[in-house]
């Protein structure tokens, strides 16, 4: 009457037929023995199967609203948490338990309870890679990130190659979808496909990796169906959290026969919904494992989702083939940024372009005390060739310069600062990346640059710097310095009557007489963007010609003489006669005595 190794292998097969007959027999054993720890786990099972079989899950019904069952889904949730809690006090080495309960946790969006049931798996059993694989995962969804790598590092390491290979190359080669390569090529795919969509160089982590990592392994967890040998991945529910991540919502539609008429059945559906995308998966055969919803117009079986998903999918593949949207510690703000290329004024025969990349963080809502910033940050601006790293300016501002202020109106102040580096003629990508000491902000800026070729005999002529202030000397309080000339660029290229406006550009190659003298005309040209019939406002600068502004656009002409074949020039502008409204500033320069041309423009924003 008190055999429980009877009564356990009794139960274990009721679990095949009736998993409430299965728990009546375990309940058995435990009046027998109440800290008999493989009951209380599989009584943790069945409940949490339960758990998630009921959670989000609705029945659909044609003639009223749709019937919850997640407070049936809930009351599992706590019976399996208090049998496999017993389970762990009845046995603290079982690590199975642990485990068990932390994936409920997880799915219960409790992830902060796991963490700590699965660090006692990896002091149980520091080999247990799935432990791993899935601490890596818990800790993805609390955006700690070095302890997420260092989990997946762990778990990758103690795979075996075949197991490596399938979670890192296959899962890639899916979304790629090229699987007929060698080991070798795959190799160098991957790592180039991963490396293009990280989204934040400044870490030293690759956040899209690891979102990737964390796709794979949650469908892992949730999608394998063991006793068909379908891997999690590879299920069909598997594929879109791989491509497309987490859904925004995900519902069960319950099962039920739909008698008026013709007899139908209506298969149980899982609908998941992201913002631009659905699909439907059912289970056909009631073994657990979805597939994507193939309506039928036959028969009768039917699945709850009215649309060929299966066909949907077969497009996405190739024209949309994965989704991610980065998610980092700290909130996404904007920063105005331009870059500007110079050539080397020290060395004529250097082709390479000298690139300033000039940002403003705002400080609009600072103290009034201007030496009380909240914007300590590490900024960093990178250059790729293709996939290959050439450069990188990373630095870290824990104490802001006030000098480098920039205040355009009463309510709108910026902190101004450069980044520089150097880069030869070609089309390269650019990250300018900036997080912010109190929270963790982050703007993540990602660009293709065309770099300038800076020949030694064409007459060339520099981007054109709009400034707020310049100064000449060797004082540095200003963040662009070319050979004794300080500028406060204005990256947001915005000006008010309480701003000054300078103007900023250097001349090369200009051709030399015979007394070593240059001499060129220059022409600054400025011009309203919105049509209009004639131009009435004024324009001035520190040099007193400009043209009649009888037409849509006003011209300042100016000679220039000099003993440099390579010139610095600047000037100011005055524009409070203009209206309101956005200006092209074009400078035209003319070698008198090479007979060449050329120009620049930018934007300028008067308001």
């Amino acid at each position: 009457p008190r055999n429980i190794e009877y009564r356990m292998l009794k139960a274990k097969l009721m679990e095949y037929f009736s998993s409430s007959m299965a728990c009546d027999v375990y309940d058995e054993i435990l009046d027998i023995d109440p800290d008999n720890t493989e009951a209380l786990f599989n009584m943790g099972r069945i409940s949490e199967e339960q758990f998630y079989e009921y959670h989000n899950s609705f029945m659909n019904y044609e003639s009223g609203p749709a019937l919850s069952f997640n407070d049936f889904a809930y009351k599992d949730y706590s019976k399996a948490e208090r049998f496999f809690n017993r389970a762990i006090e009845s046995d603290p080495n079982r690590t199975d338990s642990y485990l068990h309960l932390s994936l409920m946790y997880s799915e219960a969006g409790e992830y902060d309870k796991g963490i700590p049931l699965l660090d006692k798996v990896i002091q149980i059993d520091s080999l247990n890679k799935d432990a791993w694989l899935f601490l890596g995962y818990l800790y993805y969804k609390i955006l700690d990130y070095n302890n997420c790598q260092s989990a997946y590092k762990k778990a990758l390491d103690l795979m075996t190659e075949n197991e490596r290979n399938e979670f890192q190359l296959s899962t890639t080669m899916m979304l790629i979808g090229n699987d007929e390569i060698s080991q070798d090529e795959a190799d160098k795919i991957v790592y180039n496909f991963w490396h293009s969509r990280d989204p934040l160089y400044l870490t030293g982590y690759n956040e899209r990796l690891l979102e990737h990592y964390s796709r794979v392994a949650y469908s892992n967890l949730m999608f394998s169906v063991a006793k068909q040998n379908v891997e999690g991945w590879k299920s069909d529910r598997g594929e879109i959290m791989v491509r497309y991540g987490e859904p925004l919502n995900r519902i069960r539609l319950r099962p039920f026969i739909n008698a008026g008429g013709q007899t139908q059945i209506m298969l149980k559906t899982d609908l998941w919904t992201y913002k631009d995308k659905a699909f439907g998966f059912t289970d056909d055969y009631w073994t657990g494992n979805f597939r994507f919803s193939n309506p039928s117009t036959t028969g009768r079986y039917f699945s709850q989702f009215q649309f060929d998903t299966y066909s949907y999918v077969k497009n996405l593949r190739r024209t949309d083939p994965e989704e991610y949207e980065p998610e980092f510690k700290g909130p996404v703000f904007t920063v105005p940024y331009l870059v500007t290329q110079f050539k080397d004024l020290n060395n004529d025969e250097n082709r390479s372009a000298q690139l300033y990349l000039n940002y403003a963080l705002d400080v609009s809502h600072d103290s009034e005390l201007r030496n009380e910033y909240t914007v300590p940050h590490e900024a960093g601006l990178f250059l790729f060739n293709g996939n290959q790293k050439i450069g990188q300016k990373v630095e870290n501002y824990t104490y802001l310069k006030n000098d480098r202020e920039l205040d355009i109106d009463r309510y709108n102040r910026y902190w101004i600062n450069s980044l520089e580096t150097e880069a030869e003629n070609d089309t390269l990508l650019l990250a300018f990346e900036i997080i912010r000491n109190k929270d963790g902000g982050v703007s993540a800026n990602h660009f293709k640059l065309g770099v300038k070729d800076f020949e030694e005999r064409n007459l060339d002529i520099s981007d054109i710097v709009l400034a707020a202030g310049i100064e000449k000397g060797p004082s540095g309080r200003y963040p662009l310095n070319r050979n004794n000339i300080g500028i406060l660029p204005n990256p947001t290229q915005t000006f008010t009557r309480s701003t000054d406006i300078f103007l900023y550009y250097e001349v090369y190659n200009l051709k030399q007489g015979k007394n070593l003298g240059t001499s060129f005309e220059q022409k600054i040209t400025i011009k309203k963007l919105v049509e209009s019939s004639f131009i009435k406002d004024l324009f001035s600068a520190v040099t007193s010609l400009f043209s009649s502004p009888k037409e849509d656009k006003v011209t300042l002409t100016t000679d220039y003489q000099s003993f440099d074949k390579n010139t610095q020039v600047y000037l100011q502008l005055d524009m409070r006669g203009y209206k309101s409204g956005d200006y092209i500033i074009t400078v035209s320069v003319n070698d008198k005595l090479a007979g060449k041309e050329t120009s620049s423009e930018t934007l300028l924003k008067w308001r």
